[in-house]
């Protein structure tokens, strides 16, 4: 195959994944992340429950073709006094892009009055996206791919903030602060939120607890997205049942269950409801456990 049809081949792959990848696997994330395991999003909320916690999330997008993004996390946090530990491991296949990301975390908690903690929290790592060269098709001496794979891994950090009472939960992130490190342009062509702001408050107690969330999530070079949805929490908290519409033109559905307090399952599903969204994918399907081993 010839060089300009390498070339080709790459710029059409690069336009795919930025359709499908950055109009939807990036701006419809993890639903886990808005109950079940909030620090998937936000360092701060490693090791606010006491004790070693585990997490691990799986994610397929629906797309019906080679392009489906396939993520798994794995999340590992650990509380402590004042003080909370995180580690998170990443590997995200999106079309011919696999993508790799490991991040260490350390959280503190200042208690503001009898039932108010403001936590702070930094993540540190790094992340590197390569080519898979067994999915191209094409002469895999050419020189674009390779060029490509040769970047390596990037220096990574995130930084947040959370405040919560005992209904009460907020959160302030800025995510992806290589743009702070790093003077030229990252080629990574795969997180664009620039931050996140949420908001959660229990409105009632007893047999039937519902909490309502608001996440309002800055994107690069793309309108912001608002997430609004409720959890509400069954049968002495064992089970719940969740749904969230976002702005993005999405919606998600999702149940799960809690096991002796400290198992919990949850599964999920989101859709397009836009019918251009919907000739790439779909939706996508996510399982979760996250499991507490209190000290």
């Amino acid at each position: 195959m010839k060089k300009n049809n390498i070339i080709s081949y790459i710029t059409l792959t690069v336009v795919f994944f930025l359709a499908t990848s950055k109009l939807y696997a990036q701006v419809n994330p993890p639903l886990s992340m808005y109950y079940l395991n909030e620090y998937l999003y936000n360092p701060a909320i490693a090791g606010k429950k006491q004790g070693l916690n585990i997490g691990a999330f799986y994610k397929n997008n629906l797309t019906g073709s080679n392009g489906q993004t396939v993520a798994n996390t794995l999340t590992l946090d650990y509380g402590t006094g004042k003080s909370g530990f995180g580690l998170t491991v990443n590997t995200d296949k999106d079309g011919v892009l696999n993508v790799n990301k490991f991040a260490a975390t350390y959280a503190y908690n200042l208690k503001t009055s009898a039932n108010g903690n403001l936590r702070f929290g930094l993540s540190a790592g790094v992340t590197s996206l390569k080519i898979d060269m067994a999915d191209v098709i094409g002469d895999l001496d050419d020189p674009i791919p390779t060029q490509f794979n040769d970047q390596g891994y990037v220096f990574d950090g995130d930084l947040g903030v959370n405040y919560a009472t005992d209904k009460l939960n907020l959160s302030v992130v800025a995510p992806n602060l290589r743009s702070l490190i790093y003077t030229e342009n990252v080629n990574d062509g795969y997180n664009y939120t620039t931050f996140y702001a949420a908001a959660a408050y229990q409105v009632t107690d007893g047999t039937i607890k519902l909490t309502p969330k608001a996440m309002y999530r800055g994107m690069k070079g793309y309108d912001g997205v608002l997430d609004v949805g409720l959890n509400a929490q069954l049968l002495n908290d064992k089970f719940n049942i969740l749904a969230f519409y976002h702005t993005s033109n999405n919606v998600s559905f999702g149940l799960g269950f809690d096991i002796l307090a400290k198992y919990q399952l949850q599964a999920s599903y989101s859709l397009p409801i836009n019918s251009n969204l919907q000739k790439y994918t779909y939706g996508n399907v996510e399982l979760g456990i996250k499991i507490n081993l209190y000290k």
